[in-house]
């Protein structure tokens, strides 16, 4: 059967071109909102800090309102048992990670070593060649990997103007929060409010089903292998802990990278049985989680799909460092929540207008005449 033959009218090619126009358009407004994020990397990272951190307070401040609170009162205690909980928790993360800095680079650098003699003994073929090849990378990369990573706050000064505009922006979220959003919609048209309000609300809880999902499920993951760790009898079980819960923020990546560095201390350690021990701990736990914590916890209402998380992250790290993998993934959570939000407003509006063409028009039955038993005609 011969194949049909493709005519290139006037036609084909006026949509090709206004197709490819609107391709044209779309990078262009990537590319214009990619140098704008660059250069306004200094507010922006602390409006998302603010956010996140609003996201974990915010219930705590609506729950205490609804108790007949004082809003002003209700936003202090939500501070202060912010500071508390999560500022304790973050400072023992910290804290336990400096204090044995030193000790797990030397342990991680040894494993390297053991890792290294392993494969130039091995038949492994291209073994030798593979490690020479990553070691080149990494020091001829070293100084572009540290710039990425500090891409925002290059300065403690820096960094302390960004932990105050943080600050001050989280305690304004808290406390005019409603009053700050419904300004945002004055402008809109009353049509295009409902759309832009749902579509808010909707990349809101978003982000906060990520936070609240990710913290609980980083700190089950960091009990889990922080556990293993101490009945094996590993030297640094807390820092390494610690990691683990750092690393549950960045999916997937996160999770590898603080896995194989347990594995790493533990070989060093404890020896070869213990490690395999420890490998077993830290697959049972990741499967844990993505089995049955992701699953239980989040449901489907910001299921994103694997393959768009991974490359989420790899544009994240690759343009923002260290900051672009953290933020990467609520905002395209928030970024869907925004196109479900427009999708469906526009379907139902789509809807209601295919019913109502449907709808024959009302017909107006003619009145009948008086009859001779009629009173009214009396």
């Amino acid at each position: 059967m011969s194949e049909p033959a493709v005519r290139f009218t006037s036609g084909t090619l006026r949509r090709a071109a206004m197709i490819s126009a609107q391709f044209l358009l779309v990078f262009g407004a990537l590319w214009a909102l990619r140098n704008i994020t660059k250069q306004l990397s200094y507010v922006l990272i602390p409006l998302f800090v603010a956010l996140l951190l609003t996201a974990v307070l915010e219930p705590v401040v609506g729950w205490l309102v609804r108790h007949r609170w004082p809003r002003s009162l209700a936003v202090l205690a939500a501070l202060v048992l912010g500071l508390v909980v999560v500022g304790g928790l973050l400072t023992f993360v910290v804290f336990s990670i400096i204090a044995s800095y030193d000790e797990l680079r030397l342990r991680v650098i040894e494993s390297i070593g053991r890792l290294e003699s392993w494969l130039a003994d091995s038949s492994f073929p291209l073994s030798t060649e593979i490690l020479t090849r990553i070691q080149d990378w990494l020091s001829g990369n070293q100084g572009q990997v540290i710039a990425q990573a500090v891409t925002a706050f290059s300065t403690v000064g820096a960094f302390l103007v960004g932990l105050v505009i943080a600050l001050v922006l989280f305690i304004m979220f808290l406390y005019a929060g409603p009053r700050l959003w419904a300004a945002t919609l004055l402008p809109w048209r009353p049509s295009t409010r409902v759309v832009v309000d749902d579509a808010g609300r909707r990349a809101y809880r978003g982000v906060v089903l990520y936070v609240r999902v990710t913290a609980l499920v980083a700190l089950i993951d960091a009990l889990g292998i922080g556990i293993g760790l101490a009945v094996v009898g590993v030297p640094l079980a807390v820092p390494l802990a610690a990691l683990t819960f750092v690393g549950g923020f960045i999916p997937y990546v996160g999770a590898v990278v603080s896995g194989f560095l347990a594995v790493a201390v533990t070989l060093v350690s404890n020896g070869f049985v213990a490690a395999l021990i420890i490998l077993g701990v830290v697959l049972a736990v990741q499967q844990l989680e993505g089995q049955v914590l992701h699953p239980l916890l989040q449901g489907n209402f910001s299921n994103l799909h694997p393959a768009v998380v991974l490359v989420a992250l790899v544009i994240g790290g690759a343009e923002g460092g260290i900051a672009g993998a953290l933020f990467a993934v609520p905002v395209v959570a928030a970024v869907r929540g925004v196109v479900l939000a427009v999708a469906e407003h526009h379907a139902s509006r789509r809807a209601e207008e295919a019913s109502t063409d449907a709808e024959p028009p009302a017909t107006v039955d003619p009145p009948e005449p008086p009859g001779d038993g009629d009173t009214g005609s009396r």
